[in-house]
């Protein structure tokens, strides 16, 4: 009887782990999405040409279903903003220490 018992138990620990794995994997799919919707209102944007047209963003908050963030800014703002997180991106990637 012993036995079952310690097997049922495993059952039930494995079968709580397999659930906690899967409800984790929706949040890498959420996390992916603001940079899609990046891409197609940077395509909208350059087709203008305006620089000055105010362009508004929602970002969602990583780790909140519903929480969410709207920054508005220029064309050109958002340009320098980009670069200035490339370049910020750039200076870690070169100081990384090398492995041998």
């Amino acid at each position: 009887m012993a036995i079952i018992e310690d097997s049922r138990i495993l059952m039930m620990k494995a079968l709580i782990v397999g659930i906690a794995a899967l409800t984790l994997v929706p949040v890498s799919a959420v996390a992916m999405e603001p940079a899609a919707s990046d891409s197609a209102q940077k395509d909208d944007a350059s087709k203008d040409g305006d620089q000055n047209r105010v362009i508004c963003k929602r970002e969602k908050i990583i780790g909140s279903r519903l929480g969410s963030k709207k920054t508005c800014a220029t064309e050109a703002e958002w340009a320098q903003m980009r670069a200035e997180q490339r370049q910020a991106t750039e200076r870690v990637q070169a100081n990384r220490p090398r492995q041998n």
